[in-house]
C-alpha cells in the first residue's frame, strides 16, 4: 500500500508564511541592538577641545570647498539608525539594518588614517642651505599633488586621532573585516557589538524554523 504524505499543501502555506515571519524576526530582535550600536558611537564622538584646535575653527568663506569645521554636536547629531529592509537572498538572508555616520567631519574622524597610518607625507627633509623637503622614493607622486604649506599636515593631524578599531571576524559570519571596516566611531561600537547582534539574528531564525516545523509536520500514512 502506497504511503501517503500529509501535509504538504501546509509546507507550501507555510513557504510565504516563513519569509514574513522570519523577516519580521530579525528585525524585532536586531532593532534594539542597533539602535544601541549607534547611541555607543556617538558616546566615541571627542568634543570639540579634543581634536586638533585648529579644525574646530571656521575657515575663510572665500576658500573653495574648505577642510570641514570639526563640530562634536553637529557629529553627533549625523549618527543614526535606519531600519532597513531584510530580503532573501540565494545564499540565504541579507540584513540591511544599518548605523549611519553623515557628517562631513564625523566621516573624516571616522575614517582618517585608513589607507596611510602615518599620514598622506611620504617627505623626507634634507638640509640644503634653508633646508628642502624632498621625495622619500623617486617615483612617489605625492609632491605633485600636495598644496599645503605645511608638508606634515597630514601625519600630525593623524597622530592627533586615536588609532582605527579593527574587527574581528564573527564565526560564521559573512562580509568584510578589512579596512573598509575600521574606524573610530560607528565602526568601533560594531566591533564590539558585532557578537551580541549575530547570535540575535541567529536565535531568530532557530525560533522561525521551530515555529514553521511545528505548523508544518509532514507525516507518513501507510
Amino acid at each position: 500500500m502506497p504511503a501517503e504524505v500529509v501535509g504538504v499543501k501546509d509546507v507550501l502555506n507555510g513557504l510565504s508564511f516563513i519569509d514574513e515571519d522570519l523577516r519580521l524576526k530579525i528585525s524585532n530582535a536586531i532593532d534594539p541592538l542597533m539602535r544601541a550600536v549607534a547611541e555607543k558611537a556617538k558616546g566615541f564622538v571627542p568634543s570639540n577641545t579634543q581634536v586638533l584646535s585648529g579644525w574646530s575653527k571656521s575657515l575663510s568663506s572665500s576658500i573653495d570647498r574648505p577642510f570641514p569645521k570639526y563640530d562634536g554636536s553637529v557629529v553627533k547629531a549625523g549618527i543614526g539608525y535606519n531600519p532597513g529592509k531584510n530580503v532573501a537572498t540565494k545564499n540565504g538572508w541579507q540584513v540591511s539594518q544599518y548605523v549611519y555616520n553623515v557628517s562631513r567631519a564625523g566621516s573624516i574622524y571616522e575614517t582618517a588614517g585608513r589607507l596611510n597610518p602615518q599620514g598622506r607625507a611620504p617627505f623626507t627633509f634634507r638640509h640644503e642651505g634653508s633646508g628642502t623637503y624632498v621625495r622619500r622614493s623617486a617615483k612617489s607622486q605625492a609632491l605633485d599633488f600636495y598644496d599645503s604649506n605645511n608638508p606634515f599636515a597630514s601625519q600630525q593631524f593623524i597622530g592627533a586621532l586615536e588609532p582605527v578599531t579593527k574587527p574581528k571576524r564573527v564565526p560564521g559570519a559573512r562580509g568584510a573585516t578589512g579596512r573598509k571596516m575600521q574606524g573610530r566611531l560607528i565602526y568601533k561600537a560594531w566591533a564590539q557589538d558585532n557578537v551580541k547582534v549575530y547570535e540575535a539574528i541567529l536565535k531568530a531564525i532557530d525560533k522561525t524554523a521551530v515555529e514553521f516545523t511545528r505548523k508544518t509536520e509532514i507525516k507518513k500514512v501507510a
